[in-house]
């Protein structure tokens, strides 16, 4: 479903060169739900922004579905840590969530449905005619993620959604994008500076070095495919998963280089 191949990106302006990402490889099958992890500074939102076509790369590329990407894929959704600005404050939720499809060519009745199919999905059902600054910052990301599922992407990248959210808000947000996973079978992409969540969201999670970025590890999470908050996290096997990626992080911040060769 994603593949990433080489992908290098250097930001250069009059006084400086800087090297973000050096060679970062990886594949993302259809239907997987897979965490990035690293350092403050590693280039996660770098590297998604790369993926959606967003930011152009300085050499590699990506590939979704079979198609190059040389701007933001069709078949693509993105929900943001800023939550705030990606939402119009003069819209109501109902519109917001609409926007996107309004590129589509569907008819109106079928616009409205997956709206409304959306705001249900994400507990929202009720709330289409308010407006974003009458939400607390759970319900406008839960508006902001509705407006992704609403848009029935095959491939959902989120950065950082839930680290502006409190830790309870933060739980409930993370089960909702299980089951929403789990319900519409979407190919997901999660960047995450928090370790246990990674842990608790992915089937993988890969641990980026410091910048210039390489992946260190693609790890496998062996655990249970249903999860809870409570049970889940308290399994031996969480704490082990955890601590192994937490030593990687600590090794990617001691300036961790692969070897030569």
């Amino acid at each position: 479903m994603l593949e990433v191949k080489g992908l290098r990106k250097v930001y250069e302006d009059t006084s400086r060169t800087v090297e973000a990402i050096r060679d970062v490889s990886f594949c993302v099958g259809e239907g997987e739900l897979v965490c990035i992890v690293g350092p403050s500074g590693a280039g996660k939102t770098t590297l998604l922004k790369c993926i959606a076509g967003l930011l152009a790369p300085t050499a590699g590329g990506v590939i979704v579905e079979a198609t190059p990407v040389v701007g933001p894929p069709p078949a693509m959704a993105v929900v943001f840590q800023e939550y705030g600005r990606s939402l119009f404050p003069w819209m109501s939720v109902h519109d917001n969530v609409m926007l996107p499809l309004k590129q589509k060519n569907m008819p109106a009745a079928r616009r409205e449905e997956l709206v409304r199919d959306a705001l249900a999905a994400v507990d929202l059902k009720g709330v289409e005619s308010a407006y974003p600054w009458q939400l607390s910052g759970g319900m406008q990301q839960r508006v902001a993620i509705a407006r992704a599922v609403a848009y029935e992407p095959h491939v959902l990248l989120m950065d950082e959604p839930f680290a502006a959210v409190d830790a309870q808000t933060r739980a409930d947000l993370e089960d909702l994008i299980r089951v929403l996973w789990r319900r519409l079978r979407v190919t997901v992409l999660f960047v995450t500076h928090d370790i246990d969540e990674s842990v608790y969201l992915g089937q993988r999670v890969m641990v980026m070095s410091q910048a210039p970025t390489v992946i260190m590890e693609d790890v496998a999470v062996d655990l249970p495919d249903e999860r809870t908050q409570l049970e889940t996290r308290s399994m031996a096997r969480f704490g082990e998963l955890r601590k192994h990626i937490y030593s990687q992080i600590q090794l990617a911040k001691q300036g961790w280089r692969p070897p030569a060769g």
